[in-house]
């Protein structure tokens, strides 16, 4: 298990900046996803990615998942267009030396698109990206978020699926947000956890959740872990810092790692 940050969580900074920070507060890779304003763009030309992975590569810091906005449910033609820019950003992670890119299921319309419709058509778009991955050497991550947070939505496409090339990211965050237990969200997903988007957050008094520093919430935290080793998950626990207009996000970087190893009892 490798202990690294989605740059979701620090949005503005550089590479340069991203890669002596990271290196510094003890992290092991990257998870590219935002650097200097912006979302990692799916046109990037091998020189763009080689510019990238020598930054990265001069820390000994690994960019080990590209995170992407693709998402499929919605419709045929939204599914359709991410699953080209997903093809895209499968040669973009090859060409930085990422072994996985992470995808959404995607927000529907429940009353015009029914579960059924959207679990379908997300496990047609993931079988159609399966071979191009597998060509890549890219695995593809369908993360518990928007209208798939739930394991069980999860579940359900990657079993439609059934490649070793496409698995799941488990937001530590979102099952629990919409009712689902670890223990129940671990049985969905069990055998497909390949990513994770390691988190604390704490219910506030509007019904939602705000983001509070690893292990100072009210996630169980030790009883997902915990799902997660007995699964035998080696991937990344990947810290996805979501208060937003943070003036100070490495403030939360750097109390990750010591907290993380505290849960992990240096597993890492």
């Amino acid at each position: 298990m490798q202990i690294c940050y989605t740059t979701y969580s620090t949005p503005k900074w550089s590479p340069e900046q991203i890669a002596e920070r990271a290196a510094a507060l003890g992290y092991q890779a990257v998870e590219l996803r935002a650097y200097n304003g912006a979302n990692v763009r799916d046109d990037l030309t091998p020189a763009d990615c080689a510019a990238l992975r020598q930054t990265f590569d001069a820390r000994a810091l690994p960019i080990c998942v590209v995170g992407t906005s693709c998402r499929f449910s919605l419709s045929d033609e939204e599914a359709a267009t991410n699953v080209a820019v997903a093809k895209k950003y499968l040669k973009i992670a090859a060409a930085l030396g990422a072994p996985l890119i992470r995808v959404f299921g995607g927000a529907y319309d429940k009353a015009k698109v029914t579960e059924d419709e959207a679990v379908a058509r997300v496990a047609g778009a993931l079988g159609e990206l399966a071979e191009p991955a597998r060509q890549a050497g890219v695995k593809i991550a369908l993360e518990t978020h928007d209208g798939f947070s739930a394991g069980a939505l999860v579940g359900r496409a990657l079993r439609k699926v059934q490649s070793p090339n496409v698995g799941a990211c488990w937001d530590w965050l979102h099952p629990c947000r919409v009712g689902e237990s670890p223990d129940q969200t671990a049985e969905h997903l069990k055998g497909y956890v390949i990513h994770s988007h390691t988190k604390d957050a704490r219910r506030n008094a509007r019904g939602g959740w705000d983001a509070e520093y690893f292990g100072d919430g009210e996630l169980p935290l030790a009883d997902i872990f915990g799902h997660m080793v007995a699964q035998g998950f080696d991937g990344p626990l990947s810290l996805e810092w979501e208060r937003g207009g943070d003036p100070d996000p490495e403030k939360a970087l750097a109390q990750y790692v010591p907290a993380l190893k505290a849960l992990t009892k240096d597993r890492c």
